[in-house]
Order: structure tokens, then sequence, then C-alpha cells
């Protein structure tokens, strides 16, 4: 008999308790956030996103560990490859952001456990962190993340949209295409309906409100639900693809009012 595959939350909660073991005392905070929250979850092709707050900065000790940890998690989880997305960074880096000192390390869809220094550049994801996230470990996260400005967040937004755009560019892998265009749609319901919604949530949201570009659509969520095996994997669909993403850029840029970076 075919033993059952864990849910998300027991992937959740066995990745909890796997990070709590491996910091111990370290761990001041950790924070669910994304569509396993706000609803939406997919859990066939949602990622899990997180964000784990430490008492200290993040260090070659740390790394060492933590990319042990998740070598081993994915061996264990092979279901859950390419759909975890943790944040670990100390919480002296975290409350003071803005200065771009500190460093932090992550784990996310398509790259490699490793240390970043962007910290000033993450404004997106620590405003999602303070306004939306779930605590599995420790206090409320707006005692870590200092208040943050939804404008703030809106540039944040429009910046990122436009380095995705430009990847989109020269992106021939339909997978990461298929991410961009859910990922527009997301950030069109963000700015117009003011709220955070999931990738499948946004795309239904697009999908009426754009019944044009239903069939771009359709195809993009085909794609993500395949793993990138179906969908956009033909020139012409591609380029409609780049299409459609210029066409929301243009008018998420209008609608926020946040000009050309």
């Amino acid at each position: 008999m075919a033993v059952p595959r864990p849910t998300p939350t027991e992937v959740l909660e066995a990745l909890t308790t796997e990070i709590r073991a491996a910091l111990g005392e370290d761990l001041v905070g950790l924070y669910v956030y994304g569509s396993y929250v706000s609803g939406g979850f997919d859990p066939v092709a949602s990622d899990l996103d997180l964000v784990a707050v430490l008492a200290s900065e993040v260090g070659d000790g740390h790394v060492a560990r933590l990319g042990s940890l998740h070598d081993d998690f994915v061996r264990d989880h092979p279901d859950w490859n390419n759909r975890i997305d943790v944040v670990y960074i100390g919480r002296a880096s975290l409350a003071g952001f803005r200065d771009g000192r500190g460093s932090f390390a992550v784990i996310s869809p398509g790259e490699p456990f490793h240390v970043r220094t962007d910290v000033a550049d993450w404004l997106q994801s620590w405003y999602l962190l303070r306004e939306t996230s779930r605590p599995l470990v420790g206090v409320d996260a707006t005692q870590h993340v200092p208040p943050i400005a939804r404008a703030e967040f809106v540039a944040a937004l429009v910046g990122n949209l436009e380095r995705l755009r430009a990847q989109a560019r020269d992106s021939p892998m339909p997978g990461f295409l298929a991410y961009i265009v859910l990922t527009f749609c997301r950030a069109l319901m963000t700015v117009l309906a003011n709220a955070e919604p999931s990738k499948a949530e946004a795309a239904a949201w697009t999908r009426n409100r754009m019944p044009e570009w239903a069939w771009l659509i359709d195809v993009a969520l085909e794609c993500r639900q395949s793993g990138g095996r179906v969908g956009l994997d033909d020139e012409t669909s591609r380029a409609a693809a780049r299409a459609f993403i210029d066409v929301l850029a243009d008018d998420i840029r209008q609608a926020s009012g946040v000009g050309p970076g």
C-alpha cells in the first residue's frame, strides 16, 4: 500500500522542528507568510515562505549547518524540492535594514542556499513579513521589523518587476516565464485592489479583468502546475507571454504612480 504524502502543514511542522533543532536558543522568531497564510495555497505547486530571525548575525557556522539542514530536508521530502523559501537574518540586520549593513542567508526555488548582503533591497519581503506573517516561534514580527509605508512597498514591488521584465526577455525556460507572468498578475491585483493575493487568486482576478489574455494565463497556470513541463513550450506562446508582461508592467506603473527607475 502506498504511503500517503505528508500534507503541507505536516511538511511545515517538520521544517520548523528541524530549524529549531539547528538553531536552538539563537532562533528568536520564525514566521510563515505568503499563500499558506493568506489563502490560495496550491499543495502541488505553491512554495512555503518563511523568515527565521536570529539573535546573532548570520555567520559561517550558520551557513554550514543550515545548508546541510536543507540538503537533508529535500532528500527526505523530494516533492518539496525547489518549493521551500527560507530567509535567515539576524535581528539587528533586520531592524536596521534601511542602513544596508549586515547579511542574511536564503534558500529559494531555483537557487541553492547562499549568503546575500543586499538587505536594503529586500524591503518588499520585510513588509510582507511585518504585515502578513504568522509566527511559528517567538513574538509577532512587528517586534522585529520597523514600520514600512505602503508606498515604500509598492515602489519596491515595481522596481523588482522591472528586473523580472528584463529577465523575461532573455529567458527561454517555460517554468520561469510562467512564474513571471503570474507574479505580474499578482502585482497588478496588489496595486489595483490593495491586496496581497496568492498567484492563483491573482490569476483568476486578472483573467476576469483581461479576458483577451485568459488563454495565456491558463497556459501559465498549466505550466506552473506541471513544473514547467507543459505550456509555454513554443516561441509563439513565449512571445505572447512577453507581450502580456509588457502590458501589465505599463498598467502597474501607471496605477502605482511610480516613475521609471
